[in-house]
């Protein structure tokens, strides 16, 4: 089991749940939106209840082991949490023609580097 303290507090949750906030926070430390998250947690008394953990781009997590094993069961007891996802909404699919355009405009561009780069080393030998 975790202990993750989290914004001044802390709370008690699975190893494997500690993992994924941990796995999700550092992909997503670029970004500028925050996202609410549930997870199970261990009370103080011993039961489970969800709470919910708002992540942004600057949220700091530090993540302690309580357990020196992982208890069985904890899956179980402390399912993994559903992250949002990502920020794409629609991703379209190129034709080929514009696959075939795209490529000619990279072949320009790269004539273009190089012939800029050819130019510059040319220049350093004249002066």
């Amino acid at each position: 089991m975790k202990r993750i303290s989290y914004a001044g507090g802390s709370i008690l949750t699975g190893d494997d749940v500690a993992q994924a906030l941990l796995d999700y926070v550092t992909e997503h430390s670029r970004g500028d939106a925050s996202v609410a998250v549930n997870i199970r947690v261990q009370e103080s008394d011993g039961t489970t209840r969800t709470h919910t953990l708002v992540l942004g781009p600057a949220t700091e997590l530090d993540v302690a082991d309580v357990a020196e094993e992982t208890l069985a069961g904890e899956l179980e007891l402390f399912p993994l949490p559903v992250f949002p996802a990502g920020r794409v909404l629609a991703v379209e699919e190129p034709s080929a023609e514009r696959e075939a355009e795209a490529e000619m405009h990279a072949e320009e561009f790269n004539r273009a580097v190089e012939e800029i780069d050819q130019g510059a080393s040319h220049e350093s030998y004249e002066q």
